[in-house]
């Protein structure tokens, strides 16, 4: 089991954040300029010994790694920035890291993929470092300062050879030697499984096998090309019950305790999940009163919830655990030590690798609860698909009693080439009665790679030849195959059962 935390990498001084945010901004200005919002607010935050350090010194790198030694914590997962381009922002540290090879920081990357904005830019998924900051008479600009795009295949090209040299350091974190890389918000790239699958070969050829992909927060289906998910706190648990920070203009208060406790007993549906656990949670200093505050954070608290959620992670099959944060000062998320708590909450890290055991059980069984109920709903599943699968093949057996022919459906609709999707059953069916007509069948489509036709069998996520239309036997996942194809400009896709029930 390794603990790995999240590492904010915006505590030295850059030209970018000089010119939007004044002359000398860090993290560090927001978080001393933060103030009480109500009598029991717990703000500012001070580092222990006013330890207000820049990350471009290697000593506060060394005393970082010292320190993550010292109270078990794995890892550091630093917030990767690439926007549109190429460009960067806040690289440094980890480039020094790579360079600091006697530093002892095992470490990954998340890729922070939002574009950076103003508050009131019309960009709808945007990351607001500072609304306090921002000057009104700005007001009537477009608001963008760093735009997100993810190019073609020459840009995707150009990024996997930047971390190239990280994946290479033997500090960089793997599993099964894929090195891992997070996507903050994998939803948001809609041409994610193409640029993931280059990655993924290009990493082959220099000897990985792979890279270990987690999306962040994402509930698709369609990512493919996903190892994991992981699920971002207490953000994901916040946003799911509909506090959302867009558009609102007076401070959200939520209770240390409730956030946790709905964390602990969320269970996804999604297979291979993550769930991250996080220190505490205030990011009034960089947006005032339009901010959140989660309340009553304390260590001892957080020892028992750790604990908790190691305990939930191995019962999942996890070997990871992500934690927010190291030092996301100015949203309250830090283990580093501060004035008020001390090495408090970094104690807790060690205490909760020793006691996770003792929650164990409770979240085994919780695991086989929700294992006989999957089980259950594949076994519904399976049973509506040959359902499916009968109401066809029943409609079909009497159109030929009554001599009626595919083939004519073909004819008449001037279609004189298909392809056809799914080689089973139906499939199959299809495949033998129309071989012998006038009708070419040019290939068919199955993920399956070990099929023997004597026509080409493609996978659907190659690019496939020009037909006059694509018939999906597949019936019970019409909907679903028939979007992705049109997505990729197929345009006449029918389903076999909407043509056996037109010729009834």
């Amino acid at each position: 089991m390794k603990v790995i935390t999240m590492y904010l990498p915006q505590f030295h001084r850059v030209k970018e954040n000089d010119e939007w945010w004044g002359d000398g901004f860090t993290e560090w200005t927001a978080v001393k300029r933060a103030e009480k919002i109500y009598e029991e607010h717990y703000q500012p935050h001070v580092p222990l010994k006013h330890n207000y350090y820049d990350l471009l010194n290697r000593e506060t790198m060394k005393w970082q790694a010292d320190l993550m030694k010292k109270y078990g914590v794995d890892g550091q997962c630093f917030y990767h920035y690439w926007f549109k381009d190429g460009r960067q922002i806040l690289e440094k540290p980890a480039e020094n890291l790579l360079q600091w090879k006697d530093i002892d920081m095992p470490y990954c990357f998340c890729w922070a993929n939002e574009t950076w904005a103003r508050t009131w830019s019309k960009i709808s998924s945007k990351n607001v470092w500072a609304s306090t900051f921002e000057e009104k008479e700005e007001i009537n600009s477009s608001g963008i300062l760093l735009e997100q795009k993810y190019g073609d295949e020459e840009q995707w090209k150009e990024h996997f050879k930047y971390l190239l040299s990280f994946f290479c350091d033997s500090r960089y974190i793997k599993v099964e030697n894929k090195p891992i890389f997070i996507i903050y918000k994998s939803a948001l790239i809609s041409c994610l499984d193409e640029m993931m699958n280059k990655w993924n070969e290009w990493a082959i050829q220099e000897g990985f096998d792979g890279i270990y992909v987690i999306g962040g927060n994402s509930n698709s289906n369609i990512e493919k090309s996903l190892d994991a998910i992981l699920y971002h706190e207490p953000q994901y648990t916040v946003g799911k019950n509909g506090n959302k920070d867009s558009g609102r203009k007076t401070l959200l208060r939520l209770k240390y305790d409730e956030v946790w406790q709905e964390l602990l007993n969320y269970e996804s549906t999604k297979k291979n999940v993550i769930y991250e656990g996080f220190v505490g949670y205030d990011d009034t200093p960089r947006r005032g009163r339009s901010g959140s505050v989660i309340d009553d954070a304390t260590p001892e608290k957080f020892k028992g919830y750790l604990s908790e959620l190691i305990a939930k992670n191995i019962a999942s099959g996890n070997d990871l655990v992500f934690i927010n944060a190291w030092n996301e000062w100015g949203e309250g998320m830090h283990l580093e030590p501060d004035e008020k708590y001390g090495y408090g909450f970094l104690e807790a890290i060690p205490y909760a690798k020793e006691h996770y055991k003792e929650y164990l059980e409770k979240y085994e069984i919780v695991q086989k609860k929700n294992s006989f109920a999957e089980e259950i709903e594949n076994l519904l599943v399976k049973n509506a698909r040959y359902e499916s699968y009968w109401r066809v093949l029943d409609a079909w057996m009497n159109l030929k009693e009554e001599g009626v022919f595919l083939q004519d459906y073909f004819i008449n609709r001037h279609i004189h080439s298909i392809a056809i999707y799914g080689i089973g059953m139906l499939g199959k069916h299809l495949l033998k009665e129309l071989e012998n007509g006038s009708i070419q069948i040019a290939y068919a489509i199955d993920r399956r790679t070990d099929i023997h036709l004597t026509i080409p069998v493609y996978n659907p996520d190659d690019k496939l030849p020009p037909v006059d239309a694509i018939i999906i036997t597949a019936t019970y996942a019409f909907s679903e195959i028939c979007s992705q194809l049109k997505e990729k400009g197929y345009e006449r896709i029918v389903s076999l059962e909407e043509i056996i029930m037109e010729m009834m």
